[in-house]
């Protein structure tokens, strides 16, 4: 009788440590996919940053460039006004461009996030 006893304390005990095992396992299993889930946040974050960032610089840049450019035409003509108005012309007939092309020009800009999503996980390898 008392060999049985022992065999279901121990019993017992086995199935406590395993309980306690398989709740730590599961524990750690979820902090490592909070960490990992972090890290593809920072970095796809990092990169979105980035990019904005260098949107600004180039969105500044260009304005400079167009205003310049503006000058330039109006010199030419030997009337800003007309010069200004002819770069308004350029940049509806380019606004046009974009308008009538949105669909490859979206379809341009998924094919790039993915290949930056692609990146970030190899590099995470």
């Amino acid at each position: 009788m008392k060999n049985n006893n022992e065999e279901y304390q121990n019993f017992s005990e086995l199935i406590d440590e395993s309980k306690a095992d398989l709740s730590s396992y599961i524990e750690k299993r979820l902090t490592l996919v909070k960490l990992k889930a972090f890290e593809k946040i920072a970095s796809a974050s990092s990169f979105i940053i980035y990019g904005l960032m260098m949107s600004v610089f180039v969105l500044i840049l260009f304005i400079l460039i167009l205003v310049g450019l503006g000058f330039v035409i109006g010199e030419l003509l030997n009337n800003y006004a007309a010069g200004f108005g002819v770069l308004i012309l350029i940049t509806l007939v380019a606004l046009l461009g974009l308008i009538l092309n949105a669909k490859r020009i979206r379809r341009a800009f998924v094919n790039i996030t993915l290949r930056t999503i692609k990146k970030i996980e190899v590099d995470e390898d």
